[in-house]
């Protein structure tokens, strides 16, 4: 396995551009912001010059409003990544000033149920989906309404900050509301999918993927029920996957939660061409998920 991961950190290593980060596909010369996270996160200690070029690649990306962008050039108002990007720098001592600047964008952003009209649409005209909109979260961008993946990643940024002082102190709050978002927005028959349980009063499947990434974020909730059966999902369904995307944010969900995953990340590092798929984030995830034990650790997720 050891070897395994060593031969897919060098064909990420193989991959990176010259301006530091890297690009969504192998065939691309556009560096992205999402694939340059994992990336930053599946590299090893011995990797210095290359973990450096990245950062300096992250903090230039930096909107002057805090924010970070999906790709160098998009729009300045920021968006989801900004939660990623936080997490990638937790260990940069120089990036000290430009993560709290995106954490004060995080607790500015939220999805448009937050509003008071948002919430009058949704009780009122906009009856086609079945959610609370009292409990939103985040948006993918700014202006529209809560996700499920960009509300379990901010979660997962904002319990990296080490204290909820100095203009901080909303951060428990929108926790706790991100929180009770996820949970309400739970599919019936477990787990999670992009966005609504139910819609057009019919209950909607879950994606492993939403699932494994909504269960990072519950960690420290594995008594409530909608967790509980998200858990029996992913189990039920991990032998099954055969999408490495997928599998690998399984191993990392199941792993945090106290789940066996050995058979998991052999399956995983049996896979075909892995190290010669096109899309970098699932390459550079599959290094986490193979690396679990430190990948929880960089996600902030104890175990």
């Amino acid at each position: 396995m050891a070897k395994d991961l060593s031969c897919l950190q060098s064909e990420l290593l193989r991959r990176q551009l010259p301006c530091g980060g890297w690009a969504a596909l192998v065939s691309s010369a556009q560096a992205a912001l999402e694939p340059t996270c994992y990336s930053l996160l599946a590299m090893n200690t011995n990797t210095g010059p290359t973990i450096q070029t990245a950062l300096r690649f992250l903090l230039r990306a930096q909107s002057s409003n805090g924010s970070w962008p999906v790709f160098l050039g998009d729009d300045p108002d920021g968006s989801w990544v900004t939660s990623l990007v936080t997490i990638a720098l937790r260990d940069d001592i120089d990036a000290i000033p430009a993560r709290l600047n995106g954490f004060h964008w995080l607790l500015d952003a939220s999805g448009k149920e937050a509003s008071w009209l948002g919430r009058w649409k949704f009780r009122t005209t906009d009856r086609h989906v079945r959610f609370d909109p009292d409990r939103y979260g985040w948006p993918w961008i700014p202006d529209t309404v809560s996700w499920v993946v960009p509300t379990a990643f901010a979660i997962l940024a904002l319990r990296q900050l080490p204290c909820t002082c100095g203009g901080f102190e909303q951060i428990p709050g929108r926790i706790e509301g991100g929180i009770a978002m996820l949970l309400d927005r739970a599919c019936p028959t477990g787990g999670w999918n992009a966005g609504n349980g139910v819609v057009y009063g019919e209950p909607v499947a879950p994606h492993p993927d939403d699932t494994a990434i909504a269960l990072l974020a519950l960690r420290h909730h594995g008594e409530d029920p909608a967790v509980q059966k998200a858990r029996k999902y992913l189990e039920d369904v991990a032998p099954r996957l055969r999408s490495p995307w997928s599998l690998a944010w399984t191993i990392l969900a199941l792993a945090a939660h106290q789940r066996p995953v050995a058979a998991l990340r052999a399956a995983l590092a049996a896979f075909p061409e892995l190290m010669q798929t096109e899309d970098t984030s699932t390459l550079a995830l599959a290094c986490l998920a193979l690396d679990h034990v430190r990948s929880l650790v960089s996600f902030g997720v104890d175990r």
